[in-house]
């Protein structure tokens, strides 16, 4: 029960959703559904650019000296497929507030990240330039923490953060997994 003078929000949010119109509703629809494809098919397409030199079926991938942590190869789908749902709902929620005109800052940021990861992918995989790659996932890392930085001052939206965090914790791990392998294979 709700005390007087107390807002209780998930009622507040409820009813807002009741009276968006169908045109509003189709519209956020269509957005968190293009956030969903644009990060799940931007890291596909780069795993399809990257398919025969990366990974298990790559002969350069399979010669490279790995620490003992290296992740299993069949980790790396799912763990990416919920990080990238998880952004693009961090987005979606973001962009919820502020559209990409009236404070389009955060969205700017979300997106350079993401083509800074979308980056290491092609100069790992496909350039197989290990000491690149290890350039381009700390500058990845910085700007995730911007990311989560500026999400998390979005009035009604600073839980977004949260959602971010399993992305650059699995980012600062692979960050000192890619600096082993660039230490390893220097030779």
């Amino acid at each position: 029960m709700d005390k007087p003078g107390e807002v209780n929000l998930e009622k507040a949010n409820w009813e807002k959703m009741r009276r968006m119109s169908m045109k509003e509703l189709l519209t956020n629809i269509g957005v968190l559904v293009g956030f969903i494809i644009l990060c799940w098919g931007g890291c596909g397409v780069m795993s399809a650019i990257t398919a025969d030199s990366f990974g298990d079926d790559s002969e350069w991938s399979r010669n490279l000296k790995k620490p003992s942590f290296n992740p299993p190869s069949f980790l790396f789908a799912p763990v990416w497929a919920v990080l990238y749902l998880l952004m693009a709902i961090a987005a979606f929620a973001v962009w919820t507030k502020t559209g990409f005109t009236k404070r389009p800052l955060p969205l700017i940021v979300f997106f350079i990240q993401l083509a800074l990861n979308f980056l290491w992918i092609l100069v790992y995989g496909l350039a197989n330039n290990l000491g690149a790659s290890f350039v381009i996932i700390m500058l990845l890392l910085v700007g995730i923490f911007l990311t989560m930085v500026i999400f998390h001052t979005v009035q009604g939206r600073a839980w977004t953060y949260l959602l971010l965090l399993p992305y650059i914790a699995w980012t600062t791990f692979a960050s000192v997994v890619s600096y082993s392998i660039y230490d390893l294979n220097r030779d």
